[in-house]
């Protein structure tokens, strides 16, 4: 049976909010599992995940899984009921170590329902999370930097900051342009599902990995897309794949990671349909450039703790953007874009409406409540 066996990362509780993370508007390709109220299923790195978590450990499970691109022409998929079929990958553009984060393992997996070793899996997640990053000290420090955080961030207390593809994060942001978020999470799944791999069916959801840039810049893409309701943002996303493909395609987002932040960002306007918001949540998600900071009017609002002579307009100048960038800078430092991560789940509704019904500060609540959540809220790219 799919989906039986669990795996482990050790990860404290304390270091690693599991809800707050996977749903708090940085990926859109997460949910509640059906089967389980504190599960989580969601696509990355072309597998796909069932997460939870112990007081101890991060748990997980593999429901299928894409070998890596032009891994030796060993073209199968694997689903974890152990069955296996033979493809012609279409995804041999992926540059690994920039999609998927780690290069393919040298061997096969002797586990007849995973393809990989062990090691692989819990490297990946290790990334995806940036588990090696001491979140406590970063806490201290930010608690120190200013009250605002102090005051508004107790409940949150291992909010971690996603390391996404960056094909994918910079798609899915192009589709949360004025949008909520039950609609992005959808016309994201509609890219996959028409443009991706397939990885394997399970409880009778078909899953698919993100499609490549080269997928998306096809001549008919734009028209394709308006039909499924994509709106203005079909051409964005053709035209962005397309120029991504003459500026490079991988090894582009590849120079973007070690160019200084303000250069990538720069680098990144040239695109069409990208603007600052999009790529400071780019910079930040994907990049490493983990002092980005991705600026809405609801960030916008947070930013007045900060800097009082904003007032109460809603309308973001090109100059009070950078102001308010610098200034979280100045005041977290080189991880502000981690900390303004944090201040924006912790302004949420739907996690103060949690936090208000559980009383306390013990970790997160395992009910779900993106139910709750009102249709038009605006996600922060």
């Amino acid at each position: 049976m799919a989906g039986t066996q669990w795996y482990k990362v050790p990860c404290l509780a304390r270091n690693l909010q599991l809800k707050t993370t996977l749903t708090g508007g940085q990926s859109f390709r997460w949910k509640q599992h059906d089967r389980a109220e504190d599960e989580f299923i969601g696509v990355f790195a072309n597998i796909v995940w069932i997460l939870k978590q112990t007081k101890t450990d991060l748990m997980y499970q593999i429901v299928g899984e894409l070998p890596y691109p032009n891994a030796n022409n060993r073209d199968v998929t694997k689903s974890v009921d152990g069955i296996k079929e033979s493809k012609s990958s279409s995804i041999n553009h992926n540059l690994a170590h920039i999609r998927l984060k780690i290069v393919e393992p040298e061997r096969y997996s002797s586990n007849s329902h995973l393809l990989y070793p062990l090691t692989y899996y819990e490297q990946l997640l290790r990334i995806y999370f940036r588990l090696d990053v001491d979140l406590a000290q970063y806490y201290r420090q930010w608690n120190q930097s200013h009250t605002h955080f102090e005051n508004s961030a107790g409940q949150f207390y291992a909010v971690r900051q996603l390391n996404q593809d960056p094909v994918e994060n910079l798609f899915s942001f192009i589709c949360s342009q004025n949008n909520n978020i039950s609609r992005i999470s959808g016309l994201v799944e509609k890219l996959c599902s028409n443009y991706g791999e397939k990885i394997c069916v399970y409880q009778g959801i078909t899953y698919y990995n993100f499609p490549g840039a080269q997928s998306l810049a096809l001549a008919q893409v734009e028209s394709d897309l308006r039909e499924m309701s994509f709106g203005y943002r079909a051409k964005y996303i053709q035209k962005s794949a397309e120029e991504i493909l003459a500026k490079g395609n991988l090894s582009w987002f590849q120079q973007l990671q070690k160019l200084p932040y303000k250069d990538a960002h720069k680098e990144l306007l040239t695109l069409t349909g990208i603007g600052p918001k999009v790529a400071d949540c780019i910079c930040l998600m994907s990049l490493n450039h983990l002092q980005a900071i991705p600026v809405d009017t609801h960030v916008f609002q947070i930013a007045r703790n900060y800097l009082p002579h904003l007032g109460r307009g809603k309308n973001i100048t090109g100059k009070m953007y950078v102001e308010i960038g610098d200034k979280f800078r100045d005041i977290y430092g080189p991880l502000a874009g981690w900390a303004q991560t944090v201040l924006f789940c912790a302004d949420l509704r739907q996690f103060k409406e949690n936090v208000k019904s559980e009383g306390d500060k013990s970790p997160p609540s395992t009910v779900d409540n993106t139910k709750n959540q009102k249709p038009n809220k605006k996600m922060k790219c």
